[in-house]
């Protein structure tokens, strides 16, 4: 405390113990936070953030002459009157992780204001902690707005349906363009562009062309692989394969507001894309098919075990056909991808106004 002349004495244990704890609630809540932001939200940046900000907590000076050895000396676990406080087990009910990394953030604030009370009647760098508070709350804001982000990234899946898998090798005539617009105009709502031959510039004007045709459409546009090239074209998403780039690489490139899906060929990948972060997955083969990269034949029941073990969106994709779509629905699917089901058709957008029919 202060004293006559302004200058502060040496705090006695029962402060030393209060800032102990309140040090220690602060760091734990900050990392809880920031291994949810690391592992489960895919926030690198905020994750960094927190880091940082903890070991700038931890590096604070504690008062005139204090050490942190001054604290564990007075640390008395023992003889803390609160410790058997804690929330009875039978009334914790569970929570998911975004809400824990929210409460331990808040946890993290509180013990810091502590912190710099205690700071200012010992002479302490309370400037300091009450900078890391308001660091803490502008995380804090972040955090919430980027979940939103990914709550409204998923709100754009809702109508999706049927996804077309447009390449100009298989349209008919080669117009690519009109092709996909009466396929909107009949029900498909989402258009992944998959050209493996083109070189990028080529690539980047189609997909650009193909995102105008869309936008007025009303339909939602994903490149295949290539996130640069959904990143250039503006596009609403970008699907990976599995040899593709991680998650967390390509959220880099395209930013928080686009989708990204993964192909996916059992029920193990269909969750480990759900644990990276993935928006939305495909899931097959669910019958046989002549593309070269499809995988191993997934079958219907394969696509059932999808659909019951994870909850993202579940795009089924291989084989598809107007007589076999009713079999994904029977299972439970409600979205598919198709390619040469709709663009061998004679009628493409006949054909996806039959597929929009089952689904219903």
């Amino acid at each position: 405390m202060a004293g006559k002349n302004g200058t502060h004495e040496r705090p006695g244990g029962d402060s030393l113990r209060l800032y102990d704890a309140n040090l220690n609630r602060a760091s734990e809540g900050l990392r809880v936070a920031e291994d949810v932001f690391r592992f489960h939200l895919d926030l690198p940046g905020l994750a960094a953030e927190l880091k940082e900000l903890r070991h700038q907590l931890l590096s604070v000076p504690f008062g005139a002459g204090l050490s942190r050895e001054d604290l564990l000396r007075a640390r008395d676990i023992e003889g803390d009157v609160g410790r058997d406080s804690a929330t009875p087990e039978s009334s914790r009910e569970p929570v998911d992780l975004t809400e824990t990394a929210y409460r331990n953030l808040r946890r993290g604030a509180e013990a810091i204001r502590v912190l710099e009370e205690v700071s200012r009647s010992q002479g302490g760098a309370s400037g300091a902690l009450q900078e890391l508070r308001y660091r803490v709350y502008s995380i804090e804001k972040a955090m919430l707005s980027l979940v939103d982000v990914a709550a409204r990234r998923g709100e754009l899946l809702e109508g999706a349906r049927v996804c077309l898998l447009a390449t100009a090798e298989a349209c008919p005539g080669g117009e690519l363009a009109a092709v996909v617009r009466s396929c909107i105009d009949a029900g498909a709502g989402m258009i992944q562009l998959r050209e493996k031959n083109l070189d990028d510039s080529e690539l980047l004007e189609r997909a650009r062309a193909l995102r105008e045709v869309c936008s007025a459409g009303g339909a939602l546009f994903v490149v295949n692989d290539r996130p640069d090239i959904a990143l250039l074209s503006h596009a609403d998403g970008v699907h990976l394969g599995q040899e593709d780039l991680s998650l967390s690489q390509a959220r880099r490139i395209v930013g928080d507001n686009v989708l990204i899906g993964r192909s996916t060929h059992s029920l193990e990948q269909a969750r480990e894309a759900a644990r990276e972060g993935a928006d939305y997955i495909g899931a097959g083969p669910v019958f046989e098919t002549s593309t070269k990269d499809a995988g191993p034949l997934l079958g219907v029941d394969g696509l059932s075990g999808i659909l019951e073990g994870v909850s993202l969106p579940v795009f089924a994709i291989g084989g598809l056909t107007g007589s076999n779509v009713p079999l994904v629905r029977a299972a439970g699917g409600e979205r598919i991808a198709v390619c040469s089901a709709v663009l061998d058709s004679p009628s493409p957008e006949k054909t996806v106004g039959g597929l929009c029919s089952v689904l219903a």
